[in-house]
């Protein structure tokens, strides 16, 4: 279920994820160069230019925030040969940068939980209500 499919929430996801963006902006573009290199931080950038201008989540957004919580879970990093495998491969465990890392993958995947757990309430919510009225 995709938090672009209802209407009423679509605002407060982009707001949620927005503010997080901002708040965290400079450990993220960081974090992102270093998993990602440069193409990963022109990445970040525009994602977080395009949730400041939004007026609600789409599905460009939301691909994007799903690819930049992969980013940090490593879940991108799997192809030695694919386009900033290099940066990734370069950090060392032992580089302190790598708490900080971890708790932006933390927060990027409670971010989009709680974004998604929203939109499974509504729907929910929805169809219960869609139930009685059909009683």
């Amino acid at each position: 279920m995709s938090p672009t499919s209802d209407g009423k929430h679509r605002e407060a996801a982009v707001r949620a994820a927005e503010q997080f963006v901002t708040r965290e902006y400079q450990e993220l573009i960081h974090g992102a160069g270093l998993l990602g290199g440069v193409g990963a931080q022109g990445r970040c950038v525009r994602l977080t230019a395009r949730l400041r201008r939004a007026d609600r989540m789409d599905r460009h957004c939301w691909r994007e925030l799903r690819w930049l919580r992969d980013l940090f879970w490593l879940q991108i990093g799997d192809d030695p040969e694919a386009p900033g495998a290099a940066h990734f491969c370069a950090l060392s465990p032992d580089d302190p940068a790598v708490h900080d890392l971890c708790l932006l993958a933390e927060a990027l995947g409670d971010l989009l939980a709680e974004i998604d757990s929203v939109q499974t309430q509504v729907v929910s919510e929805e169809k219960d209500n869609a139930g009685r009225d059909a009683a």
